[in-house]
């Protein structure tokens, strides 16, 4: 029964079917429209895009020879240990490579600048030029403060055909303008990346770069692991900045690389040439970023570079022989626009004895004046020989002699506890995150001993204190070693 019911519906709906059928043969169907025919590229938009890349692909030429591969060696040795953690047997020590980056020669003598954290630790150094020679280098200097080193391969300046690259000026770089970024990533040398300017005048955290100075050129050209101390170029094949840190949440590029200005990189070059380190200048004034309520009357004040508010000034410093007072605000220093990391970084990276001058706002007045600068490792030590303590800004601790006095009050008997006792440690600084405290009690720096606190200022002005350098510390009743890392 069923089953004669459902053949009875199949059959009315098959007729409907048909009925309908005519109906929908006599609709009209309206055509299908095509879509719109893409406009050709004009010639001159071809033309254009052919400038451009014909503009990329000189200063990929241009600069090409001039960008090495560095590769940094690391004596280490083999050592087999037991269940319980001992050495049972060690093996002969030999040359490993433990950090690789880019650099850029900038004289026909083989000098080559680059990032300090390429060759912090390496015992021996050797570049990979653009046509395939590995020769030896060896360290002129480096400043972990601005993350700069300068090293040279007189081997490359003998084998001549050397084609330096030359610093152009990172101040007169616009935001927007194109850049180029060549080196090393990830071991792929002469890699090229074009981009923009995304910003100027960056600063990142402590945590993030270990510095104590830095001014940041920010670009969208690809930075990657490897293209560290390699040259940011503009259009005109000219460094304006050095390749040195990424933003990244993996450790690879992520749209946000970082660059030191070449400004900072000249001025570092320059000292280190001419001293093996860099020698500091000192101008002895609290600064801070300058308050909207500070800059009131003050027309047309740039977006990052808005001026630096002046606190506390130094007695007797090159600040107060210039005249500036507690409340000024500086706008330019040597006719720079500055915020706080700008100028603390110019101060730093420029020469004792350089006459500079500043633009300053006081009381809604704009003045000009003019100091020159001291030498920032002397006032240290003059400091810590006269008040017997001293704030260390590239380590973030501040330190005073231990005297036999100290000692009894602490309790020590033994006369060979004859160090520096750690008095501050700065938050987010190279002290705290290599694990020193208030209170430690630093006997040696490398091997080297530090009895006093002029003795370990005259240690960190040599360029004693850096990452890997072992600290011999007491703490409490137990004598141990910090090492100091970024």
């Amino acid at each position: 029964m069923n089953t004669r019911r459902r053949a009875h519906r199949t059959l009315a709906l098959l007729g409907a079917i048909l009925a309908v059928s005519p109906a929908l043969s006599a609709m009209q169907v309206a055509p299908v429209t095509a879509a719109p025919a893409v406009s050709p590229v004009s010639d001159d938009d071809i033309a254009f895009a052919n400038r451009l890349s014909k503009a990329f692909k000189s200063v990929a030429g241009m600069a090409e020879p001039a960008v090495v591969h560095i590769i940094a060696l690391q004596r280490r040795q083999q050592v087999r240990y037991d269940w319980f953690g001992m050495p049972v047997e060690r093996g002969p020590v030999s040359l490993m490579p433990t950090s690789q980056g880019s650099g850029f020669v900038v004289s026909a003598d083989g000098t080559i600048v680059t990032n300090n954290h390429v060759i912090a630790e390496a015992d021996q150094l050797k570049v990979r030029t653009a046509d395939g020679r590995e020769l030896d280098a060896r360290l002129i200097g480096h400043d972990e403060a601005t993350d700069l080193a300068v090293i040279r391969s007189d081997a490359l300046a003998a084998g001549g055909g050397v084609r330096p690259v030359s610093l152009g000026d990172s101040d007169a770089l616009d935001v927007g303008e194109w850049v180029v970024a060549i080196g090393s990533p990830f071991g792929f040398s002469r890699t090229v990346t074009a981009g923009i300017v995304s910003a100027k005048g960056r600063s990142l955290t402590p945590r993030e770069t270990g510095r104590a100075y830095e001014d940041f050129i920010q670009t969208d050209a690809a930075i990657n692991p490897g293209n560290s101390g390699g040259p940011l170029l503009n259009l005109r094949g000219e460094v304006v900045g050095i390749n040195s840190a990424i933003a990244s949440r993996t450790g690879g590029y992520e749209g946000l690389g970082f660059a030191i200005p070449s400004n900072v990189a000249r001025a570092v070059l320059d000292n280190i040439l001419a001293n093996g380190r860099v020698v500091r200048g000192y101008l002895g004034v609290a600064l801070s970023d300058a308050t909207p309520d500070q800059l009131k009357g003050v027309d047309s004040v740039p977006e990052v570079y808005r001026g630096v508010a002046v606190g506390t000034v130094e007695a007797e410093s090159p600040a107060e022989r210039a005249g500036l007072h507690e409340g000024d605000v500086i706008l330019r220093f040597q006719g720079q626009p500055v915020n706080e990391a700008r100028l603390r970084t110019a101060i730093a990276v420029t020469r004792p004895g350089t006459r500079i001058e500043m633009e300053v706002l006081r009381e809604g007045q704009r003045q000009k004046l003019v100091a020159n600068l001291g030498d920032y490792a002397s006032v240290l030590s003059d400091r810590a020989a006269t008040q017997n303590e001293v704030l260390i800004e590239e380590l973030g601790a501040a330190v005073k002699t231990f005297t036999r006095q100290m000692a009894r009050e602490a309790g020590y008997r033994d006369a060979r506890v004859k160090g520096v006792q750690v008095t501050e440690v700065r938050p987010d600084t190279s002290a705290a995150r290599s694990g020193l405290r208030q209170g430690d009690i630093i006997l040696e720096v490398g091997n080297q001993p530090a009895p006093t606190a002029r003795a370990f200022v005259d240690l960190v002005g040599k360029g004693g204190v850096g990452p890997g350098t072992s600290l011999g510390v007491v703490r409490g009743n137990r004598m141990g070693t910090v090492t100091i890392v970024k």
